[in-house]
């Protein structure tokens, strides 16, 4: 299977390196996102680092600068991966958006609060309670099924439609280039 995997930080090793990729945060620790192809990969590529740096326009009493907190923009890399075939489950429907499916499926393990309605989803922007437990809960029932993550087939996203994976584990994918998102 060829993948594209849009990063943050370069990776040397991607069994001993944390991957800082720009996604939902909602569905962004269910495992590691992949795109079938590269354009749709730039958005988990782009993002934003808080850094420390010394003002220029604020200063102490004693003439010296503060040091404020600023977001700056980071643009990281894609990699052109081949992985051996994953077990993947499948979200696809010629009636049902596949993305919806995914979510709906997702929804079983999630506790919403919102004001004035009962049996919250995700498409009712309710507060999540319990991200990171709903999103283990999803991925270990999957893991039990056998399968390694799954795709949502002809996803929309903000660069057009792809096959979007998520994988639970990258064991040694080989990378085939590595391409600056400055460059695309």
């Amino acid at each position: 299977m060829i993948a594209y995997f849009g990063t943050m930080n370069k990776i040397e090793d991607f069994t001993s390196e944390v991957k800082v990729q720009n996604v939902n945060n909602v569905i962004g620790t269910i495992g590691f996102w992949l795109t079938s192809d590269i354009h749709s990969a730039k958005p988990y590529a782009i993002g934003t680092e808080t850094v420390y740096q010394k003002s220029e326009t604020e200063f102490w009493e004693d003439g010296k600068p503060k040091v404020i907190q600023v977001e700056r923009r980071v643009t990281g890399f894609i990699y052109k991966l081949y992985i051996d075939e994953p077990n993947l489950k499948i979200y696809d429907s010629n009636t049902v958006d596949s993305y919806d499916l995914f979510m709906n499926d997702r929804d079983k393990y999630c506790e919403y609060i919102h004001a004035g309605k009962r049996n919250f989803t995700w498409k009712d922007e309710a507060i999540l309670l319990n991200m990171e437990e709903a999103n283990e809960k999803f991925r270990n029932s999957l893991i039990r099924q056998g399968y390694e993550g799954f795709v949502i087939q002809n996803c929309k996203l903000q660069n057009g439609v792809t096959d979007l994976y998520c994988l639970f584990s990258l064991k040694s994918p080989l990378i085939s280039d590595i391409i600056p998102v400055e460059t695309l």
